[in-house]
């Protein structure tokens, strides 16, 4: 093991680098969740056919066969598919082209999406009818298989992220293939593989697919088309395995006849580069020896030399991720850089800006302080909502911070420490107005607030959201604790320990929570959608939230000195630098997501098959901006850097921000400090400054210490 010292400001940190230890090979925890979280099952039940024996996945591409009729979209990217359960039945597929893409009005226009329900194609069987059975089996985090039954036949369509191919293996049935389209040609070509057929679709939407089968030895497949809706084999068979792929490209006879079953994270960090591997599960075999993989760009962009070398020409658009490429390979691998200097302290990726904390800015920081460090944490944060009370515990957290490490107040400190104790332990012992409990249905840590109320959470929205504040109050407490020689940590631990194990479950040896529920290593951040049913799949709303999660998870790691679990958050804060400066943030040069809706500078809701500028609770454009904004700490300037914000300003909100005068105006100034860190100091500091412009979950203390922090010049 090699270990580094590094200073940030006033605290020093002690990062210990790991040789070739996986980051994601041990558990948080194997131990049952916390008593004080009583066991029962939530309001979504699991649906017939979806076994629960272990974690499920709530917010997984796939989580939408565990909600309503089970019928809306999953996206694996660059294909979506669904169950087919009226007059086609069995596994629909669908690729979305460029052209298909629909804009809202305007200019920039408010939406764009590709169409859904569209059955180019479904995976059915001659014996199927409205009795087949429809179950999801062989779950995990990057993969599950829709499965078909009829009497004693079964098809099974194994749906993994990035899978290069829709596959279908029948046993026991004989192979159909329906489209509500038409088919314009189908015709026999020469085949890439003893053992493989290979054909052409042509469809009336001027579309050609590849479809390839594989036969057995000792087996006979005839596929003919035997009505214009409708390719048919002539006989049953077992061990038959369909292969569907858009277009037509010598790719893909190098792929054929190989499938993705499964797929599982692994990493390593040495120094300060950290190098993740998305390894993928495969059955049958191939003339090329792999399978195929198409990655995103932010894969593209990061790859080794090695997953590089496995780099094709063949490329297919995803829904709103931009253009996917495609890898003759049964591995991803990435490689990236972990930012070593983010700690506790104000951070800014501005150049030659250190922090500043001249004796005026220290009494304007002691001023507001003053006040607001003797605010009433424990009545404020005694509210409904794990949400609303994680944000105000992780203010007055942050000016817990600032007394203590930056003014060096010792009664101030001792005073807020000893409250902010008492306010987490409310949560802590579980006796917030609406408790949590661990909902043993799909196993994970809700409220138990009724469905419409704490932001849905209850049905596993947001977790990240709502537990990354709790998870950052508690971190800056124990560590100013620990500082002070108090041992509060050992208390608190078991109950951040399983907050982080609901969200952010490094490995399946933890038999209670799901395995990174939240974050999706895959498309590069999270999605805040849980159980419920989406017709544009899975979302996000706020890109801000999200990364707090993984700073939150940082500092905690940091505080209990857990290398492994810093390292797992410095690289999904990697990945998501990468991933949201393509999907979420769009700077004038962005070339991934449509040139038309880049003036928005920011995606608004990003679902798998929309991105919607606009917010839940809003369309005025400082919700929509500011959402992507909230809270700005340490980590913001590593995700939203200067170039985009002083863009965003500029074009979006220098003349809208004059004019609001509500707590917006708090967070849209602030973010100016991660371009313009002077003019955000003026702003509070200003003598005259209205406190009800001030967001619930930020300090007058904090922006001002932030603001010099970053080299605010005062």
């Amino acid at each position: 093991m090699v270990s580094s010292v590094f200073n940030l400001g006033k605290i020093a940190h002690k990062m210990v680098h790991t040789k070739d230890t996986d980051i994601f090979s041990k558990p948080v925890s194997s131990d049952e969740p916390l008593s004080i979280f009583e066991k029962k099952g939530g309001e979504t039940a699991v649906p017939s056919g979806i076994s629960n024996s272990s974690p499920l996945q709530t917010n997984s591409f796939y989580s939408n066969f565990f909600v309503d009729t089970q019928d809306a979209g999953v996206w694996t990217h660059p294909y979506s598919v669904a169950y087919s359960h009226k007059k086609y039945y069995g596994l629909m597929l669908y690729h979305s082209q460029t052209s298909d893409r629909v804009f809202g009005k305007g200019d920039p226009p408010e939406y764009y999406y590709s169409p859904t329900g569209i059955k180019e194609f479904v995976y059915s069987a001659s014996e199927f009818n409205d009795k087949t059975k429809f179950s999801v089996v062989n779950m995990s985090k990057f993969a599950a298989t829709a499965r078909f039954s009829s009497n004693d036949g079964t098809l099974d369509c194994p749906l993994v992220q990035g899978m290069g191919f829709v596959t279908g293996v029948y046993k026991k049935l004989t192979p159909q293939i329906n489209t509500q389209l038409e088919i314009s040609s189908f015709s026999e070509e020469s085949s890439p593989k003893d053992g493989i057929k290979k054909f052409k679709v042509g469809l009336n939407n001027k579309t050609t697919w590849t479809l390839y089968a594989t036969v057995p030895n000792g087996q006979k497949l005839d596929l003919k088309k035997s009505d214009s809706h409708t390719i048919k084999a002539s006989s049953s068979v077992s061990d038959v395995v369909l292969q569907l792929a858009f277009g037509d490209d010598s790719t893909y006879d190098k792929a054929a006849g190989k499938y993705q079953t499964d797929c599982a994270i692994s990493a390593t960090v040495k120094d300060s580069s950290c190098t993740y591997s998305l390894s993928y599960k495969t059955s049958g075999s191939s003339s090329g020896g792999t399978g195929l993989i198409f990655g995103l760009s932010h894969h593209v962009a990061s790859v080794t030399k090695d997953t590089g070398s496995k780099k094709t020409k063949l490329s297919l658009p995803s829904t709103t991720k931009g253009d996917m490429t495609g890898f003759l390979t049964d591995k991803l691998e990435m490689s990236e850089s972990l930012n070593d200097k983010l700690g506790f302290d104000p951070y800014t990726t501005i150049p030659d800006k250190s922090a500043n904390y001249s004796d005026k800015a220290k009494d304007a920081i002691k001023e507001a302080a003053k006040s607001e460090a003797n605010g009433d944490v424990v009545t404020e944060s005694d509210v409904n909502s794990m949400y609303t009370s994680g944000k105000i515990l992780a203010k007055y957290a942050l000016i817990l911070y600032t007394v203590h490490y930056v003014l060096k107040d010792e009664d101030t400190t001792k005073s807020l420490l000893g409250n902010m104790k008492k306010a987490i332990e409310r949560f802590v012992k579980n006796k917030q107005q609406y408790p949590l409990f661990y909902d043993t249905n799909f196993k994970g840590i809700v409220s138990s607030a009724k469905e419409g109320n704490d932001f849905g959470n209850g049905h596993y929205n947001d977790h990240h959201f709502h537990y990354g504040y709790h998870i950052h109050a508690a971190a800056i407490v124990s560590k100013v604790d620990k500082d002070l020689g108090g041992s509060w940590l050992d208390s608190v631990k078991p109950w951040v320990s399983d907050l982080i194990r609901d969200v952010a479950n490094p490995s399946t040896d933890d038999k209670y929570f799901p395995v990174s529920r939240s974050f999706d290593f895959f498309n590069g951040h999270s999605w805040a959608k849980g159980l419920y049913l989406s017709a544009d799949g899975k979302d996000e709303e706020s890109s801000s939230e999200d990364y707090n999660f993984a700073y939150a998870m940082k500092c905690w790691g940091n505080v209990v000195e857990d290398s492994s679990m810093e390292h797992r958050a410095d690289l999904m804060i990697a990945i998501m630098k990468r991933a949201m400066n393509s999907y979420f943030l769009y700077s004038d040069d962005n070339k991934v997501e449509p040139s038309k809706i880049i003036p928005n500078k920011v995606s608004g809701i990003l679902f798998e098959n929309k991105i919607h500028h606009t917010t839940y609770f809003g369309n005025e454009i400082q919700y929509i901006q500011g959402i992507h904004m909230l809270p700005i700490t340490p980590v913001s300037s590593i995700i939203r850097g200067p170039t985009f914000v002083k863009q965003e300003w500029d074009e979006k909100l220098k003349d809208v921000a004059g004019k609001v005068n509500d707590g917006w105006k708090s967070i849209l100034m602030l973010n100016v400090a991660l371009y313009d860190p002077t003019t955000a100091y003026k702003f509070f500091s200003d003598g005259s400054f209205n406190k009800k412009l001030l967001d619930n979950g930020l300090s007058r203390t904090w922006a001002l210490t932030y603001c010099a922090g970053v080299g605010a010049s005062s």
